[in-house]
């Protein structure tokens, strides 16, 4: 219902907010004018960027998101959606393991972003897990594996808070809290902590091992929805 929507979009954005508190303060600092330096300068580009990547799903979601919502979620599409796009992860990043040379943050482009920001429209298709799709567009531009995961987060965070507010005023105008505040707090908590421990556990693996464990997830799961 709306407000489980709500609730998940908005925990997931603070989550991200608490988890990539020193990137997001670092790309907001580049804000202060006054300052030109090379690294200021670097923030400014930073948050360009992510603007240019959430323009295409933020478009696409305002047009499309109900019609996606009648028309693809079914469980068929849902399943080989998983399918599909853990086999492209693990390609992804079995490709980006090949690469001799990667870009940090700092180092990102244009056309990166941008690349980024169009696999963000796919992600709305049911199934298709935000966060990997752009995690994958990341490491085919050749982003090391930790830039990619906080690429990904950094430009979901618009789109988390931007449908979070639009369907938590939609619930309110529609249904009201009710009587489930409590019940609606203790959701968000615990959406809050469970996201908070997923990207501190992508950073994990990004750095120290390999996405396997999400790849393995998602095609196993996509199985046994084709299966019941």
């Amino acid at each position: 219902g709306l407000a489980y929507d709500a609730l998940i979009h908005l925990a997931t954005g603070l989550a991200i907010i608490i988890a990539l508190r020193q990137e997001i303060g670092r790309i907001l600092a580049g804000f202060n004018f006054k300052r030109q330096d090379s690294a200021y300068r670097k923030n400014r580009k930073s948050f360009g960027l992510i603007v240019l990547a959430v323009i295409p799903a933020g478009l696409a979601g305002l047009i499309f998101d109900n019609l996606i919502e009648e028309k693809l979620r079914i469980v068929e599409v849902v399943a080989w959606s998983l399918i599909f796009w853990g086999v492209v992860l693990w390609w992804a990043e079995y490709y980006n393991n090949k690469l001799t040379k990667k870009s940090s943050l700092e180092q990102l482009s244009w056309p990166h972003a941008l690349g980024v920001g169009l696999m963000q429209v796919v992600a709305l298709i049911p199934g298709t897990s935000r966060s990997g799709i752009t995690i994958s567009a990341g490491l085919f531009g050749g982003m090391d594996k930790k830039t990619a995961v906080k690429f990904s987060f950094l430009v979901g965070l618009p789109l988390m808070l931007g449908a979070g507010i639009l369907k938590f005023f939609e619930m309110i105008s529609r249904e009201g809290l009710g009587e489930n505040g409590l019940a609606l707090c203790a959701g968000f908590a615990s959406a809050l902590i469970s996201g908070i421990i997923a990207i501190k556990l992508l950073l994990w693996l990004a750095e120290k091992a390999n996405f396997n464990v999400f790849v393995v997830y998602r095609i196993l799961l996509g199985i046994v929805l084709l299966l019941v």
